[in-house]
């Protein structure tokens, strides 16, 4: 029997349109899928929430391993990029695959070895110390399938090992002063002055999502959520304050999934990632009805502006509690930037464009561990932009000319573009 009639006795062979999401980063999961045709993209979520492409899987490589190495959540979306077909492996068969395909069994040992080195040198050119690489198995480590997995865990571990020193310990920064804001005993999400918009979301199209199945991370309820198929949004814009525009944009891009039983608020890739502590933050259970135009909110799937802007608001009222990550409260902000600037709403925009000035500058501070140089460009023009809406001119400059310098090294296909944009800004009065 061959590798492939051994694929195909051990698994599930399943076809996929194109387009077609497979499953979502942060996903929980427990098989593996080796390609047989066409080719899948990779898509992780870049630091302001979009999905960025990073990698594509072609016939003969697989994707989905870790699930059944270490039961470690979706650490990517993939999604079909044409017609295509693959083998659906659970561990039992993943077990049997390690024992009697060795020329699988060593893909997938170089494959994990590669991206644990790649996350070492990553550790590294953050400037920290990474521990020294597990060993290669020898040949005859490579004869038993449980050696086999035991080394494949140990690379698991130091890839997560790894990963967590990117991320590094956020500090919380000190905020600027905030109006509106809520208040010990009270509960005043939105900001004074705040008038209804009543303005519905016309291109709903419920083709364009997909229901995906998660748990609240602090009440541990179940839910059903909604989830965009980016696959089927459109062409993508980008402008260079980081909003991102699809053809086929819909107002749920950019609101956040609601406990129903807790109102605990977060974006939904945040909804994947369980919570260590079994005691949940006291949300309080009067969030909407003490907002008396938002008695009929849709926690399922929002429809107006009015609710996507409140979203935001809760969404940052929970990350107080719960989260000193200066980046997950600068893309809140951002997201109210936009929205109130969309609606025309300035002094509101301004406001939020000075809280996601202050954060997303914080976290620049802190080394934006993690960071991807491709993002790390993308986050001095963002920060260069919100500078200009604040009347700072010379701090727009500076960000862009420090994005460019690594632009510069790295020979960027935005090098062009920001460098055009430094000049523009340079000639502002």
């Amino acid at each position: 029997m061959n590798e492939i009639e051994l694929l195909n006795s051990l698994g599930v062979k399943e076809q996929f349109a194109k387009n077609q999401t497979v499953f979502s980063q942060h996903e929980a999961g427990d098989e593996m899928y080796v390609v047989l045709k066409g080719v899948f993209g990779v898509f992780i979520d870049s630091f302001t929430g979009f999905p960025i492409r990073v990698a594509s899987i072609k016939q003969g490589s697989f994707f989905g391993e870790m699930a059944i190495i270490d039961g470690s959540v979706r650490s990517a979306t993939i999604i079909a990029e044409d017609d295509a077909i693959a083998v659906k492996i659970r561990k039992p068969g993943f077990m049997q695959l390690l024992d009697k395909a060795p020329n699988i069994t060593t893909s997938i040992i170089n494959t994990l070895r590669n991206r644990a080195a790649s996350t070492a040198e990553s550790v590294k050119d953050a400037g920290e110390k990474a521990p020294e690489l597990p060993p290669v198995l020898t040949e005859t480590e490579r004869r038993d399938s449980s050696n086999i997995l035991r080394n494949l865990t140990l690379l698991a571990e130091y890839v997560r090992q790894m990963n967590s020193i990117l991320a590094g310990d956020s500090v919380p920064p000190a905020a600027p002063e905030e109006d509106g804001e809520s208040v010990e005993g009270t509960l005043k999400l939105l900001p004074e002055g705040y008038a209804k918009y009543n303005i519905t979301d016309l291109k709903e199209n419920k083709d364009t999502f997909r229901v995906l199945n998660v748990s609240c991370p602090y009440c541990f309820t179940a839910l059903a959520i909604n989830v965009p198929k980016y696959g089927l949004l459109g062409s993508k814009q980008e402008k260079l304050d980081g909003r991102v525009f699809y053809s086929n944009l819909n107002i749920l891009l950019y609101t956040n999934t609601v406990c129903s039983n807790c109102n605990y608020t977060d974006t939904y890739s945040y909804f994947g990632i369980p919570r260590k502590t079994l005691e949940p933050p006291k949300f309080s259970g009067n969030q909407f009805e003490n907002v008396e135009e938002f008695k009929g909110y849709d926690r399922s799937m929002n429809r107006t502006v009015d609710e996507a802007i409140l979203s935001y608001y809760l969404n940052i009222d929970c990350l107080k509690r719960t989260s000193g990550d200066p980046l997950r409260f600068a893309n809140s902000w951002m997201r109210l930037y936009w929205l109130y600037g969309d609606q025309g709403s300035m002094d509101f925009a301004k406001h939020a464009a000075k809280q996601a000035y202050h954060y997303y500058s914080s976290y620049l501070e802190q080394g934006a561990n993690g960071m991807s140089v491709d993002d790390k460009i993308r986050l001095c023009a963002i920060l260069g932009e919100l500078a200009l809406v604040l009347g700072d001119n010379p701090k727009a400059v500076e960000f862009y000319a420090a994005g460019i310098e690594v632009a510069k090294i790295k020979k960027h296909e935005l090098l062009k573009e920001y460098t055009n944009r430094h000049k523009e800004i340079k000639k502002m009065k």
